[in-house]
């Protein structure tokens, strides 16, 4: 970008466009993610970011795109004639490998694709370079062809976007009023590996959407898979992370007895347990396979860290059936990172046959779990124990981030919740569908609320000591 850089300097003529807020954002471990808007005039310039699909391997090596959109988040209007310059690296820190050196890239309508052709040799652009600043030129439809070693693998991948144009070729920022986008986005690492138990073989993968698995192993005597991935642990980097999310995904066979037909588990990060939300377990989208999720989102990271030395190269996971009871899911996370929906019912000893409300609280742990301010688009169902759906509505829209649902359960049994965002509405501002997920919970019917669980714990106590003095009195009369 030498080029660009001395046109840049020299154009002492050239229309600047005026920014009263700079913009230096930073993701990390997400596939998509909309930034916070950078103001540009009177415009709120937000920057869509997107790697498609999100989860690659070397073995299948399909084509890869990597999407960048600029609109005016007040219109949902593209920002024409963006001229991005982009780089990507990947991995962070000293470790980081350039897989994109740094090129000016010109969309002509705001929105630009980079459709990767994951091939070996050096990297080869596709396309025609405008006259002005030697930027590659996308296409009508806004997509440039890239040959080359990239994307290729699963793990994190740094972006770092600057804008040097909008609205005309010729109206260029200075180097030091350039709006910047840094964000990491993950490319899903698949491992596959066979354990061995009772003299069986099970396939199990693993599937990180934030970095490579390594050192993966299994347990026989505790039934515990284990593996690592590499992990920055420092704290400063963890708190400039404006949006950060580990999702892991496990998938073992159902015939795996003792493992693969349980309907609990426990998780560890680093020796933490991962507790309610966190850890999400999927019974019916595979008929072969039970699927579990470890949904790891910044707060977690954060307190995971207080325990964890700066040094830690890794996070570690392990994963094994619990042996106690399931309970009623009081809070639930989406497996796209940032949302979480708060359950909470009325009245709160559930039973079945009888009518029951479910108010639904949805949160942003990204903002510290702050109820979201939006409207929620939202689909919902209650799963019997069979996957047959007992209770399913669509297109929901809860208010501000909440809403309430009425139904009745119909038999006693334990129930699989799912909570489908769909987008996020704002008055005035085009549906955000990049915070799209799942968020999967369980509820027990019937079920005591923990109060009368600990009520009751305490008058089976006090029968017990009323027990005891009244045979110690016994034995004192009869040694009278």
């Amino acid at each position: 970008m030498k080029l660009v850089k001395i046109l840049a300097l020299s154009l002492a003529a050239v229309l600047f466009v005026p920014i009263l807020a700079m913009q230096d954002a930073h993701a990390d471990g997400l596939f998509q993610e909309n930034l916070p808007p950078a103001s540009i005039g009177d415009r709120e310039a937000s920057l869509f970011v997107k790697i498609n699909p999100p989860i690659l391997t070397t073995e299948t090596k399909e084509d890869a795109f990597l999407q960048f959109r600029l609109f005016d988040a007040k219109t949902d209007e593209n920002i024409k004639f963006t001229t991005f310059i982009i780089e990507v690296k990947k991995g962070i820190g000293e470790d980081a490998v350039a897989v994109l050196p740094s090129d000016a890239y010109l969309a002509e309508d705001g929105l630009l694709t980079l459709k990767i052709q994951p091939t070996d040799g050096p990297i080869q652009v596709f396309a025609t370079q405008e006259d002005y600043l030697r930027a590659w030129k996308a296409d009508p439809g806004g997509t440039i062809n890239i040959r080359g070693p990239l994307l290729q693998e699963g793990g994190l991948y740094h972006f770092n976007i600057r804008l040097l144009t909008v609205d005309n070729i010729r109206n260029l920022f200075l180097d030091e009023d350039q709006p910047v986008f840094d964000t990491y986005l993950s490319v899903g690492d698949v491992f596959s590996e066979s354990v061995s138990d009772n003299g069986q073989s099970y396939d199990t993968t693993v599937i990180s959407y934030y970095d490579k698995v390594q050192d993966f192993k299994f347990n026989n005597s505790s039934k515990t898979f284990s593996w690592s991935m590499p992990f920055d642990w420092n704290v400063d980097r963890i708190n400039s992370a404006q949006n950060i999310f580990v999702h892991e995904e496990v998938k073992i066979p159902r015939s795996f007895t003792g493992v693969g037909d349980a309907t609990n588990f426990e998780g560890y990060v680093n020796g933490v347990p991962i507790r309610g939300g966190l850890i999400a377990v999927d019974p019916f989208t595979s008929e072969s396979e039970i699927i579990i999720h470890f949904l790891i989102n910044k707060k977690s990271i954060l307190d995971i860290a207080g325990t964890v030395p700066a040094e830690t190269p890794t996070m570690d996971f392990s994963l094994a059936p619990s042996g106690s009871g399931e309970i009623t899911s009081s809070e639930i996370a989406s497996d796209s990172g940032g949302i979480h929906v708060l359950l909470d019912w009325e009245p709160k000893q559930l039973g079945a046959g009888s009518e029951t409300t479910l108010n639904l609280t949805f949160v942003d742990v990204f903002k510290d779990n702050a109820k979201l301010q939006e409207d929620v688009k939202y689909d919902i169902r209650m799963l019997d124990k069979d996957g047959n759906a007992v209770y399913t509505k669509t297109d929901l829209v809860a208010k501000a981030g909440s809403d309430t649902q009425t139904m009745t359960f119909p038999a006693d049994e334990t129930y699989r919740a799912e909570v489908v965002v769909k987008e996020l509405l704002q008055e005035g501002r085009a549906p955000d569908t990049s915070r799209n997920g799942i968020a999967r919970g369980i509820v027990v019917v019937p079920e005591f609320p923990a109060g009368i669980v600990i009520a009751i714990a305490g008058i089976f106590g006090a029968i017990v000591v009323i027990q005891r003095v009244a045979r110690t009195n016994a034995v004192s009369r009869r040694a009278v």
